[in-house]
């Protein structure tokens, strides 16, 4: 009974963080840390209360980018593409329903074939070094730069925002100040929420309070949605294939295996709009997400090696439980096994009937003229920006990238290709710096991945000059 009660409780918990714009997992977890302590009596039900809330809210982020456009959190933000046009021409429970299905279906599969086979992966993780993981990042960038938008080289000038951006701070070499303009409020770098609140939020905000927009709701829809997912079930078991290998990756996260996975639905239907309210837009994604959290357990708990932000955060609550991830004793215990497993699968279950049985409910926030609730979400946006320091900065750094963001979107700059980048920026420039240390040109041309993720990119690159734009998503 009490592992039940764990189970409903992270569920339920995690479903409210997800729905909350620009929150998602890692922000769930990270204010787990002062009620943590009531699990160390029984950690086994801590492993399960965890485990809801990384699966619940990781589906219940879709629905702030679907009905708002505001992501959940930052992975969300390829599912708001199509999902968001869906809600404002009255489809939003169409868009929900699809959403939760391919989430849903792909966190039990992938669930399933982490947790039950979580001893024997080792080996596979054995073959992937700095070059490979380098060529993904590249790869990611390519994927969102060059797919999302038919403009290529206002991609190339948002990435290269994005990377200087997330560059800011100290400089991990020199340990002096980058960047910063002589600000010590930047020296710990710029902060992840007020730029994903400034570049997506604030605009789709004052866009909304401008156009008066509101939507129409189609309640009968929620089954289309789900005939939907199978309609089109191998491009959600494609975007959940995506996802899975991303996650398998140490420390890339949600947002790569996203955007990947939307590119990768692009790519295979080369005649179909995107970005105006395409169900595959929203299918492809979604594959992803649930996919990438469960494989992300993979280097989290075999080797401690954090397979995404939100699993860095999950393996110090762990800690306080006195679970050690990357050590014989944790891969020796079978009831840890049995709590992830059981706290991932049955949380993702629980959380796609809860979203279903009121998604009508839920879905009414689009009837309410954004006049009503504009206040309120910029309140919360505030709120949220200003938990870093509490000061007039916070504001400001908000003020200055909700600028940016709103110039991104009237001039069609990519605001997926400049978050993405900004994100990535610290990992980048670790691995090249390794890379350019460790390793000769000669030495990377005798890596059949690396060549092979390298001429994919290409790929990608030659594919966005080729093509006429199926997608233009600034």
């Amino acid at each position: 009974m009490e592992t039940i009660l764990a189970l409903i409780a992270g569920t339920l918990y995690g479903l409210v963080i997800g729905i909350i714009p620009s929150a998602g997992a890692t922000t769930g977890l990270v204010a787990l840390f002062g009620v943590i302590h009531y699990f160390t009596g029984e950690p086994y039900l801590g492993v399960v209360f965890l485990m809801a809330v990384v699966a619940a809210s990781t589906t219940g982020d879709s629905f702030a980018g679907i009905l708002l456009g505001i992501p959940g959190a930052n992975s969300a933000a390829a599912t708001m593409v199509d999902g968001f046009p869906l809600a404002q021409q009255g489809r939003a429970s169409y868009a929900i329903s699809a959403a939760v299905t391919t989430s849903t279906a792909n966190g039990v599969l992938w669930g399933c074939l982490v947790f039950l086979l979580l001893p024997w992966y080792s080996k596979l993780l054995m073959i992937l070094g700095i070059p490979e993981l380098w060529a993904f990042m590249v790869l990611a960038l390519a994927t969102v730069g060059f797919v999302s938008t038919s403009n290529w080289i206002k991609s190339i000038v948002a990435i290269a925002l994005g990377i200087f951006l997330g560059l800011v701070g100290v400089d991990p070499e020199t340990n002096a100040p980058r960047f910063t303009l002589g600000w010590f409020y930047l020296q710990d770098g710029i902060q992840l929420m007020p730029v994903v609140a400034g570049l997506f939020a604030v605009p789709e905000l004052v866009y909304g309070l401008r156009t008066g927009q509101t939507a129409r709701i189609a309640h009968n829809e929620l089954w289309l949605g789900v005939r939907a997912t199978w309609e089109n079930r191998w491009l959600a078991l494609r975007g959940g294939f995506i996802g899975a290998f991303i996650g398998l990756l140490p420390g890339l996260g949600g947002t790569m295996a996203d955007w990947m996975a939307y590119g990768s639905a692009v790519a295979a239907n080369p005649k179909e709009q995107f970005g105006n309210g395409n169900i595959k837009g929203v299918i492809g994604p979604e594959g992803a997400n649930n996919a990438q959290k469960a494989t992300s357990m993979i280097p989290t708990v075999l080797f401690g090696i954090p397979g995404a932000p939100f699993a860095a955060i999950l393996m110090a609550l762990f800690m306080y439980l006195n679970f050690e991830m990357g050590t014989p004793d944790i891969a020796a215990d079978t009831e840890f096994f049995f709590s992830l497993g059981f706290g991932f699968l049955a949380a993702t279950v629980l959380v796609a009937i809860l979203c279903l049985v009121f998604i009508r409910p839920i879905t009414h926030i689009c009837t309410v003229p954004y006049k009503y609730y504009f206040p309120f979400l910029l309140f919360v946006i505030v709120w949220a920006c200003m938990q870093y320091t509490g000061t007039l900065a916070d504001l400001a750094v908000l003020a200055a990238f909700s600028v940016l963001g709103m110039l991104c979107k009237h001039y069609r700059f990519s605001r997926p290709a400049l978050l993405m980048a900004f994100i990535l920026a610290d990992k980048i420039e670790s691995f090249t710096l390794q890379l350019a240390s460790l390793y000769s040109v000669g030495d990377l041309i005798t890596r059949p991945i690396f060549m092979a993720v390298m001429l994919f990119t290409v790929g990608i690159f030659a594919y966005s000059l080729k093509r006429k734009g199926s997608i233009d998503y600034a």
